[in-house]
């Protein structure tokens, strides 16, 4: 087929750059952003776990995600609400609960990899539990923090324990002065300046305890380079380059940035406790290269550390995909009115980018779905904080959600697997149609020594990552459709009636005087009994429009068994029609699935990789949920492959088919067609670094007459790593109303798999090992190894393939680290098999030569054992493993002594065979 269709790529250069102004036509000039980006809450996931499963997160069609506390806590099996060491993120030696740094780094770069952005937790007002303890009090405490444990202020950086802050009813109570839950409230007012992670002796350091705040050369790469000018910088108006005004303190700062180039640069500077968290804040954003923080407890914290200080922290700091500067965004968690989080904890004055969770909207939302038919959507919609700053349920601030980690219980065990009748689909559905940002909490489940301080995170939706359709479908819709303004259309049901159980609204754009474009219809219901409910609704949609029904609820026998929920609506004179929204059962049972979505068809069709060799499968049953892809994946191996989408007529009826289609790998802005120039910037809301299709391009918009739609485009697999990549093509439906932007996006994971995995063996020089046991330790070079097998003595012509199995695989304690210990090994020589897999089956083994030699009475090294080694034993000034014949460490009298033995027994056999 493509062999048919290349023949575009002959077109005259003037005609491919044309497609740019023809997308770009295409496109409404207004509401082409996503209005609805969606965010997954990912908790209780180890960060390998996370990166294996990115084609799963990917094809469901998130925005971004929101990730648990990364730093050391105080409990090596705690989720990381109480942190020990905030710039600790884990070592193979000593990993987190959910890894290493290099774990973390590598599953950072996968989700920008993904198009998405993460949002990490971020802890600013306390440490973990409080102690006295004297032992704990010398070797350093907190690491960073500054805590005498003697003198008038005996606690130092933080407040002294005699209030609490988590009952507003109880005695000593105060918010920002007390403790929570047990855990050490810091006292962001005090002023102790210190050099908190020094580097060398100095009158400043913090006072060293005997493990921890020691100087450490390698301290530098947790400072900014105050001799960096950052690249690209930043101009605020009125000031030099790389200068910034905050308008609340109207502070002029200078802008400094890590030097993630040469860490060694980094400049250790006296400061507070507020200026290592703002620091931490910092080193995030800069290296660690998050996109933004969900700010735990901030009500805890006083408002003016937020608004003076740590606003400072994401000003202009995120790096964006496109190559320029943005304030980094946050949600804060604040358990209060919406007037007091609203007055307090947000701030989007064009300067900070505070937003906060919607909390009593979410408690709200569970009420709906906890009363079985008896609550009420008015009620719902009064408690979103949204309503707050203007009135309107528009979006503008609020981040909405139904569950999350809090929502938990100090249950003696782990509360069970969530069902259907806990998933909250229709509440799902009000959130991530209506305006705004929303989250859907998934719990990957992979811990078993969770709760942390008696308390059981929520369970979350197991099906977030599509091992059942609907709520990946909400998302795709909420993707594909929601856009523009929220309208609601039975807003008169009256609260306290039945009536009220429905809540119709669409989502619609404004064209001016009065006139409006609708892109998404949906209805939502929380009755439990069984039958369906229909309301009469004037819509925005021009009479005669052909709306599909969105959610696969229409053609479900459990949902719809009666084929009383139609596929098709279409608007009559007036723009109305009859909805008919399913309870949340029906005569064949209970579903949970009170809810339908209409919106006119959006592109159809087939994404296909030409050129792929192979599939690699979903991952089998027997594989923990919590670590299995579902997601089938391409490899390509050859030096190139073409991406084609295939059109079809969704709905023969209305012919508004596709009338363009753009392609993105990975994050986008990058030349992948090769025409010289990123197509589409940053300004172009949806289309924003998508490529156009130039090896050809036919929509079927504009060739009605033939079956469906072509688009090809042919790429370089050299300009891609080896690994793991992520294809989204957008599809368009062609819009002539001046409606927002309805697409398809179809999403495809690629394996590029040129060459087998690199790895190596590091071994001491010779090969000479001075121990019976011996750790090997596998290095992998690129990303796609994901397992290593080390093998002692394979016999010669064996298959070191056949010979890898589970009892020589290797573990991995770090991203690109394999080991395997190796105890037993006889003096001498041996070969080590080192065989390593990517996940497409690609391999490669390699054999390397050891000696272990410790104790082997070759002192001189010179291959033999002669009374030469006897006399340079006496010249050792360090320790040579040969030399250590009783394998203590050391080379001492003892080991002279065995030598002296070995050499005597030696002479009195030579005697006797002379006699002989």
């Amino acid at each position: 087929m493509i062999s048919d269709l290349l023949h575009a790529a002959g077109q005259p250069l003037a005609w491919r750059r044309s497609l740019a102004a023809a997308v770009l036509l295409a496109l409404p000039a207004g509401a082409l952003a996503d209005d609805n980006p969606v965010i997954l809450e990912w908790f209780e996931t180890r960060w390998q776990t996370i990166e294996a499963r990115m084609p799963d997160y990917f094809v469901s069609g998130y925005d971004a995600v929101w990730l648990p506390p990364v730093s050391k806590a105080s409990d090596p099996t705690s989720p990381g609400y109480d942190p020990f060491d905030r710039f600790d993120l884990g070592t193979p030696n000593s990993p987190t609960l959910y890894g290493t740094e290099a774990d973390f780094r590598a599953m950072i770069a996968e989700f920008h990899r993904a198009g998405a952005q993460v949002y990490v937790d971020s802890i600013m007002n306390h440490n973990s539990g409080r102690t006295s303890n004297s032992g704990f009090i010398a070797a350093g405490a907190w690491p960073g923090f500054y805590l005498p444990g003697t003198g008038p202020d005996f606690w130092g950086d933080f407040h002294d324990g005699t209030q609490q802050s988590e009952n507003p009813g109880g005695a000593n109570y105060s918010l920002w002065n007390g403790d929570l839950v047990g855990l050490i409230d810091i006292a962001h007012e005090k002023n102790y300046q210190y050099i908190r992670h020094p580097i060398a002796a100095d009158p400043l350091n913090i006072p060293a305890g005997t493990v921890y705040n020691r100087p450490n050369a390698a301290n530098t790469r947790l400072y900014p380079d105050l001799q960096l000018v950052p690249s690209p910088g930043i101009q605020d108006p009125g000031l030099p380059t790389n200068q910034f005004r905050n308008p609340a303190t109207n502070q002029v700062l200078n802008f400094t940035v890590f030097n993630t180039a040469d860490p060694a640069a980094g400049d250790p500077v006296a400061e507070n406790a507020v200026g290592l968290l703002i620091r931490w804040t910092q080193w995030m954003l800069d290296d660690l290269k998050v996109d933004g923080f969900r700010l735990d407890a901030a009500k805890h914290i006083p408002p003016w550390f937020w608004t003076n200080y740590w606003d400072n922290a994401p000003y202009k700091r995120r790096l964006t995909p496109g190559g320029s500067r943005a304030t980094a965004f946050s949600f804060v968690e604040s358990v209060e009115s919406n007037s007091f989080t609203y007055s307090n904890y947000i701030r989007k004055d064009g300067f900070g980018n505070r937003d906060a969770l919607d909390l009593n909207g979410a408690g709200a939302l569970r009420d709906i779905h906890g009363a079985g038919g008896f609550g009420s959507w008015q009620n719902v919609l009064s408690a979103f904080i949204d309503l707050t700053d203007d009135g309107f349920q528009n979006g503008s601030i609020g981040i909405t959600h139904v569950y999350s980690h809090d929502n938990g219980s100090t249950a003696g065990s782990p509360p069970p697997l969530p069902g259907p009748s806990s998933y909250a689909l229709p509440e799902h559905a009000l959130i991530l149609t209506r305006p705004g940002i929303s989250i859907v909490y998934h719990n990957g489940r992979e811990f078993t020594s969770i709760p942390s301080r008696g308390f059981w995170p929520k369970e979350g939706n197991p099906t977030a990552l599509g091992s059942d359709p609907n709520l990946v479908r909400l998302v795709q819709v909420s993707n594909g459709y929601a856009r523009g303004e929220y309208n609601p259309l039975n807003s008169t049901d009256p609260v306290n009636s039945s009536l009220a159980d429905v809540l119709v609204f669409e989502r619609r754009t404004p064209l001016g005087g009065g006139g409006y474009a609708g892109n998404l219809l949906v209805a939502v219901n929380d009755r439990a009994d069984a039958g369906v409910q229909q309301r009469s609704v004037q819509t925005s949609f021009p009479p005669g429009t052909r709306l599909h029904e969105l959610t696969g609820a229409w053609n479900d026998p459990v949902v719809n068994p009666a084929a009383q929920i139609p596929e098709l609506l279409v608007t009559d004179a007036n723009r109305r029609v009859l909805i008919t929204v399913p309870n949340n059962t029906s005569t064949a049972g209970a579903h949970y699935r009170g809810y339908v979505a209409y919106g006119p068809s959006a592109p159809a069709g087939t994404l296909t990789i030409q050129g792929a060799t192979a599939v690699i499968p979903p991952d089998s049953a027997s594989v923990p949920s919590y670590s299995r892809r579902l997601t089938p994946v391409d490899v390509v191996t050859g030096p190139s492959f073409s991406i084609l989408l295939s059109t079809t007529k969704a709905d023969p009826s209305d012919p508004n088919w596709d009338d363009n289609a753009l392609f993105r790998i990975d994050g986008g802005y990058a030349d992948y067609n090769g025409n010289g120039q990123i197509d589409f910037g940053e300004g172009a809301g949806v289309a924003a670094g998508y490529e156009q299709f130039l090896t050809f391009n036919r929509p079927l918009f504009t060739n009605p007459t033939l079956p469906g739609g072509s688009y090809i485009q042919s790429i370089n697999a050299a300009a891609l790593d080896e690994g793991m990549h992520y294809l989204s093509v957008i599809a368009f439906r062609h819009r002539s109303d001046g409606g927002a932007p309805i697409y398809t996006d179809f999403r495809k994971a690629i394996y590029i798999d040129r060459s087998p995995p690199q790895v190596s063996l590091a071994l001491p020089p010779a090969g000479e090992l001075a121990s019976t046991t011996y750790t090997f330790s596998v290095t992998a070079a690129d990303r796609g190894t994901n397992r290593v097998h080390i093998i002692l003595d394979l016999p010669q012509g064996s298959d070191p393939y056949l010979a890898a199995n589970a009892g020589n695989q290797a573990s991995r304690p770090d991203r690109m680290e394999y080991r395997r210990t190796i105890s037993g090994m006889s003096l001498g020589p041996h070969t080590v098999t080192v065989v390593a897999f990517e996940p497409s089956g690609n391999k490669s083994a390699q054999t390397y030569n050891i000696d272990v030699v410790i104790g082997n009475r070759d002192v001189n090294r010179d291959g033999f054992v002669t009374i030469d080694d006897m006399w340079d034993f006496f010249t050792l000034t360090s320790y040579v493993p040969q030399a250590d014949l009783d394998a203590d460490g050391d080379n001492d009298s003892r080991d002279l002594r065995f030598l002296e033995l070995f050499f005597r027994a030696s002479e009195a056999a030579n005697m006797v065979g002379g006699q002989r």
